[in-house]
């Protein structure tokens, strides 16, 4: 092999790898973009404490079970009212990281990170409101396909919980 060829054969392997590593960068280009995205929209939900809807979700949602129909009829409508809601503040802990973060990844989804970053700090004020109010519809169907089984957990527990207390009375 003449040396003008084995440069070539070298500079051919330099490029190969150049582009390969291109590629590979590429791959995961996504992620890399995903996860600024995300930590803003966490970021977002805590400073305006969005995930605070979960308690009254899931006391709306407690409110339509057999379970509640059994406890009304036993205590009435206002005693099973606090039993439930009492219930729902015993355990709210062990649901509320994880709905707080499928809120999250409901507005990353349809939010960019600089968006989600503005209205993290500005509130209100950010110049991105009205696309935060254009997106609500398609960050409310993320959030409940993503969050079904945590509200059907959450609910569970409670109304189990509940209802194994008045049995002991």
């Amino acid at each position: 092999m003449s040396r003008r060829s084995s440069n070539n054969v070298g500079i051919m392997r330099i490029l190969n790898l150049i582009a390969l590593l291109l590629i590979s960068a590429l791959c995961w280009m996504p992620r890399a973009v995903a996860q600024p995205a995300h930590a803003a929209a966490s970021e977002f939900v805590q400073r305006q404490h969005l995930g605070g809807n979960l308690k009254t979700m899931a006391f709306a949602t407690a409110q339509r079970t057999q379970t509640f129909a059994m406890l009304v009829s036993k205590m009435g409508v206002s005693e099973a009212g606090r039993l439930v809601s009492s219930e729902l503040d015993k355990h709210a802990h062990q649901f509320q990281e994880q709905w707080d973060d499928n809120l999250a990844k409901a507005y990353a989804e349809n939010l960019t990170r600089d968006e989600l970053v503005s209205l993290a700090s500005e509130g209100r004020h950010s110049r991105y409101v009205g696309k935060l109010s254009e997106k609500q519809r398609a960050v409310g169907e993320s959030m409940q396909r993503m969050s079904m089984p945590i509200l059907t957990r959450y609910v569970t527990k409670v109304m189990t919980s509940a209802f194994s207390t008045i049995s002991t009375r």
